[in-house]
């Protein structure tokens, strides 16, 4: 059994016009949601043993800042340029490299591919839209992560699924 913890990024700044899609950072929401996310992803029985994020600078700033809220070493998330903007099929065959000895895998990632992606492997469509950043965890009956490249015959169910304004009052 393995696990994928799809994060989408959280909210970013169009303040600098002048700034390339890549290079836009977390706005103030942003940088006040991923580490409430981070806590609550640090009491949850799936946490991710690997990281993998888009090199947006968004997406990265998420993923570390969620990640340190776990405790996890931030010199160990990859970037994959890939990523970027990414749909199904290229998510998975990022996840399809990563090493097998991981089981709990987590991708932070762009919409509309971390929604659709969520979706295929559910094969249902729950999901209308992942907010940023929202946390789907999706266990799949799998031995290797090669096997997701064929994901349209995998069992996968739906563990968890958080976001910030989830449960808010």
């Amino acid at each position: 059994m393995k696990y994928i913890l799809l994060l989408r990024h959280a909210k970013s700044s169009w303040k600098d016009l002048s700034l390339s899609d890549h290079n836009r950072p977390l706005n103030k929401r942003g940088k006040r949601t991923a580490p409430i996310m981070g806590q609550r992803l640090s009491i949850k029985e799936h946490q991710p043993q690997y990281v993998i994020s888009s090199t947006a600078k968004r997406a990265l700033d998420t993923a570390c800042i969620v990640t340190n809220e776990i405790g996890f070493n931030l010199d160990k998330i990859e970037t994959k340029s890939r990523l970027f903007h990414a749909w199904p099929d290229d998510i998975c065959e990022v996840i399809a490299q990563c090493d097998d000895s991981f089981d709990k895998l987590m991708v932070v990632g762009h919409n509309p591919g971390v929604t659709m992606l969520a979706n295929e492997l559910l094969k249902s469509n729950k999901f209308n839209n992942i907010p940023t950043a929202g946390l789907v965890t999706i266990s799949l009956d799998i031995n290797n992560w090669q096997e997701i490249l064929k994901h349209e015959n995998i069992n996968c169910q739906l563990i968890d699924y958080d976001f910030p304004k989830l449960n808010v009052i």
